[in-house]
C-alpha cells in the first residue's frame, strides 16, 4: 500500500486511486477540496499542492495543462486531485489542499458609518443608485470581499439592516500561478483569463455554502491590491507588471477617460453565482501597486488631530504603507515577497495546522507554540520573527544573518529535522529590508522621525499576531512604543463592508484616494544603499 499524507493525515491507499477518491472516503476531507464537476477535470477547481512524491503520481493530463508553467515556483507541485493518481504501491506522497484550516483573520475593528446603502429596496423592487435592477422576492443581501494574494475573505451581509450573516475564508486558489503578484502577472500573460476563472469559481463554491439563495445577493464590494482586484474583474494586468506599474484603470483615469479607478460590473458579466444584475463594485486604487485594499484600510482609521503624524502598514507579499500629517498623505508599496508567509524558505509555511507561531529560547532549548493538534511541520510569520529576534539576542546570528562558527544552519526541532538555514535568513533579510525601506522613505518624505509618529496602525492578519518587541528588534517596524500602536486586524474586509453598506463611505473613498501622493522607491537617489542597510537585522533608528 502507498502512503498519502493529506493535510498532515497519514492514509494507506492502494495504487491507482486518484487523490480525490481518497478524500471522498473521508467526507470532512472531501469538503476541503473545491469542485463543481463530476471529477472529470472540466472545472479546474480541485487544485492541490504536492509537497513531495511527485514522481509517484501519474503523468499530468491535458486537463491540467494550465498548471504546467514556469510562472509558478515549481510547476510540478500543483495537480488536479481528480486527475492525479498514485501509481507506485511503495510511494509516500504528501499533499495539501487549498482549503486547509488556515489561521485567517476574518474580522477587523468595526467601522462606524452611516447606514445609507447604495442598494435599496422599495415595495417589490431593488435599486442600485436609484436604477431598478431586480424584483424583490425575499432577502436583500450583499457580499464584501477581501481578495489577497495569499488568502480570500468574504462577508455576507443583510443590506437592509447592515448585519453580517456569514463569513468564509480560504487560501487564494491562484497560488498555482505563483506566490507573488509579479509571477501571477507573468502567468496571466501566457494564459489570459485562467486566474480570473479560478478565483470566480472558488468564490462561487464558497457562496453555495454561505447563502441559502445566492441569487438574493444584489450588491458586491471587492477590495484587493491592483493585481488581485483586476484579475477578479478579468482585466488585463500586464501594465501593472512593467513600467509605469499601474493598472489600466489608473492609466485611463489619468488620461481623463474614466471618473475614477473604481470598477463597476454585473454579476452576470463576471460569472458570479449572485443575481445576474447584481452591482459589483471594485473599490478604487490609490496608485500603482498601492491598491483598493489599502484604500479600504484607510476607511477604518480614527480621525486624527492636524499635528499628529500617523502611519498605517499592511505587511504582506506586497507591503503597502501610508503616512499622513494634517491633509497630506503619502503612500508606498514594498515588494517584500512571500518570505514572511513561508515562501521560498526551507523551514517556512503559512499559518495552518502544524505551523510554529511562537518561539522562545530557554536554557539552551526552544520552547514553542504551534497550530493544531498535529506535529510541528514548519514556522509561519510570527514564529519567524521570534526566531530571528532570539538568534540575534543570543548572538547565534549576527545582524547580517550569519551564524556563529560558520554553521550552515540552526536546528529548531530535532525530531522533525526542522532547521533554519543561511538561505532562509537571506530571504527574510530581503523581505525585511523592503518593508523597512518603504517606511523609512515615508518618514523622510514627510520630514519626521519614527519617534514623532503619534499613531502607528498595523493592518492585516500577519501583523495581528507578531510580537512587537521582536519586530522592533529586527527592524521590521519602527521603534514606536506599544501605547501608540493599534492593530486593526482584517481592516480591508471591514472597509469593503463599510463601502458596501454606505453610499457616504463609497463617495468618500473615491475622493480620498485621489489626493494621496505616491512614492516610487526605485526613484530614490540612495535606493540601493538604503535597501542594503535595511536588510540588516537591527532596529530602525528612532531619529
Amino acid at each position: 500500500m502507498a502512503i498519502l499524507i493529506l493535510n498532515g493525515e497519514r492514509i494507506e491507499v492502494p495504487a491507482g486511486e486518484t487523490l480525490f477518491a481518497v478524500a471522498d472516503r473521508r467526507p470532512a476531507m472531501a469538503q476541503e477540496i473545491a469542485s463543481s464537476c463530476p471529477r472529470i477535470g472540466s472545472c479546474g477547481e480541485c487544485i492541490v499542492e504536492v509537497r513531495s512524491g511527485h514522481d509517484a503520481l501519474s503523468d499530468p493530463t491535458p486537463q491540467e495543462a494550465f498548471l504546467d508553467t514556469s510562472a509558478a515556483d515549481s510547476p510540478s507541485r500543483f495537480r488536479l486531485a481528480c486527475m492525479a493518481r498514485i501509481v507506485r504501491p511503495d510511494a509516500v506522497v504528501e499533499v495539501e489542499t487549498f482549503k486547509r484550516r488556515l489561521a485567517i483573520v476574518t474580522d477587523g475593528r468595526p467601522v462606524h458609518h452611516p447606514h445609507d446603502p447604495w442598494i435599496t429596496a422599495a415595495d417589490s423592487a431593488i435599486f442600485c443608485d436609484g436604477t431598478r435592477i431586480a424584483q424583490r422576492t425575499g432577502d436583500v443581501l450583499g457580499l464584501a470581499l477581501d481578495v489577497g494574494t495569499t488568502t480570500v475573505v468574504l462577508h455576507l451581509v443583510d443590506l437592509l439592516t447592515g448585519r453580517t450573516l456569514a463569513r468564509q475564508a480560504f487560501e487564494n486558489p491562484q497560488k498555482y500561478g505563483g506566490s507573488d503578484v509579479m509571477h501571477r502577472i507573468s502567468y496571466d500573460a501566457s494564459r489570459p483569463g485562467q486566474l480570473h476563472r479560478s478565483i470566480i469559481a472558488r468564490v462561487n463554491h464558497a457562496l453555495r455554502m454561505m447563502a441559502a439563495d445566492p441569487l438574493a445577493i444584489v450588491g458586491v464590494a471587492v477590495a484587493g491590491n491592483p493585481t488581485m482586484r483586476d484579475l477578479f474583474f478579468g482585466l488585463d494586468v500586464q501594465t501593472i507588471g512593467c513600467k509605469p506599474f499601474a493598472s489600466r484603470t489608473q492609466l485611463d483615469w489619468q488620461a481623463g477617460l474614466r471618473p475614477s479607478t473604481a470598477i463597476r460590473a454585473t454579476g452576470e458579466e463576471l460569472g458570479l453565482a449572485v443575481h445576474p444584475r447584481a452591482c459589483v463594485y471594485g473599490l478604487p486604487l490609490i496608485s500603482n501597486h498601492v491598491g483598493a485594499d489599502m484604500a479600504a484600510v484607510l476607511m477604518t482609521l480614527d480621525a486624527h488631530t492636524p499635528d499628529e503624524p500617523f502611519m498605517v502598514v499592511d505587511i504582506g507579499t506586497n507591503t503597502e504603507a501610508v503616512i499622513g500629517l494634517g491633509e497630506r498623505m503619502i503612500c508606498v508599496s514594498c515588494p517584500a515577497g512571500p518570505a514572511f508567509e513561508g515562501g521560498r524558505l526551507g523551514c517556512g509555511m503559512i499559518a495552518v495546522d502544524g505551523a510554529i507561531t511562537s518561539l522562545r529560547r530557554r536554557d539552551g532549548s526552544w520552547r514553542m507554540e504551534h497550530l493544531g493538534d498535529v506535529p510541528t511541520r514548519g514556522i509561519c510569520g510570527s514564529g519567524l520573527i521570534d526566531l530571528l529576534a532570539e538568534l540575534r539576542t543570543s548572538g547565534e546570528m549576527d545582524e547580517l544573518g550569519r551564524f556563529g562558527d560558520s554553521r550552515p544552519h540552526v536546528p529548531i526541532v530535532e525530531s522533525s529535522r526542522l532547521v533554519f538555514t543561511r538561505k532562509d535568513a537571506s530571504e527574510l533579510a530581503q523581505a525585511k529590508g523592503a518593508n523597512g525601506l518603504g517606511q523609512l522613505v515615508l518618514l523622510r518624505k514627510l520630514g519626521i522621525t519614527a519617534a514623532q509618529i503619534g499613531r502607528y496602525y498595523l493592518a492585516g492578519a500577519f501583523a495581528n499576531h507578531i510580537d512587537l518587541d521582536n519586530a522592533r528588534l529586527i527592524g521590521l517596524i519602527p521603534p514606536v512604543p506599544d501605547e501608540r500602536i493599534l492593530r486593526l486586524g482584517n481592516a480591508s474586509i471591514e472597509g469593503a463592508k463599510a463601502v458596501l453598506l454606505s453610499r457616504t463611505c463609497r463617495d468618500r473613498i473615491e475622493v480620498l484616494v485621489q489626493r494621496i501622493e505616491h512614492v516610487e522607491l526605485e526613484q530614490e537617489p540612495d535606493f540601493f544603499e538604503t535597501f542594503v542597510e535595511m536588510t540588516a537585522f537591527r532596529p530602525i533608528p528612532p531619529e
